[in-house]
């Protein structure tokens, strides 16, 4: 006689703190948070995302970000600049043909606004450069050289990527999973630099 183990569910939320089902099903404040599972080999990891994180990273990987980053584009970072590092994972069912193709309409529109925003730097780095040709030829991409944002942020794959924000002090906000540049990412920064250099 054969027995069929049935796999074990595991309830986490992002930072990968257990919580109990009743958690996990609990509807969110955002109406923009989501679910993931994860199948690994005995058991099912399902995750309950904040789309918006908030939090603060050591100045020293901080400063590894600064110099593996900008020392490719031959700049320097003070600290009064705030960081907008674009993350791409790498291609999966949300980032389509049509998804890249809007990114890249939205970015000839709205690039110059974000280039005017005082002491705001921009990164576009991938983890993957799989079909990282979609997004056109205007933006400039770069490797995640030894997973640095990917450990630092997004340890697990969020859809289509984000974006995080990071102040000289080292505090940020992190969008995981779809976006797009708009008006409304620059009110973000705009109340992130007033919020954080205050």
């Amino acid at each position: 006689m054969f027995s069929f183990s049935q796999k074990k569910e595991l309830y986490v939320n992002d930072d990968f703190v257990s919580i109990s089902k009743l958690e996990f099903d609990k509807k969110s404040e955002n109406e923009f948070d989501y679910k993931l599972r994860f199948d690994v080999d005995s058991c099912y990891i399902n995750v309950k995302v904040l789309r918006n994180k908030k939090g603060k990273i050591n100045l020293n990987v901080l400063d590894s970000i600064k110099k593996t980053f900008y020392k490719i584009n031959q700049k320097e970072l003070s600290d009064n600049d705030i960081l907008l590092i674009n993350y791409y994972p790498g291609s999966d069912e949300c980032s389509t043909l049509g998804y890249k193709e809007k990114f890249n309409k939205q970015y000839k529109q709205y690039h110059r606004k974000f280039d005017g925003i005082k002491n705001l730097k921009q990164l576009f780095i991938y983890k993957s450069n799989d079909k990282i040709k979609d997004f056109g030829d205007k933006i400039n991409w770069q490797p995640d050289t030894n997973n640095l944002i990917e450990n630092t942020f997004y340890p697990i794959h969020y859809p289509c990527g984000g974006y995080i924000l990071i102040d000289g002090k080292g505090n940020y906000i992190s969008q995981r999973g779809e976006y797009l540049y708009s008006n409304l990412l620059i009110k973000k920064i705009k109340i992130f630099a007033e919020t954080e250099n205050n």
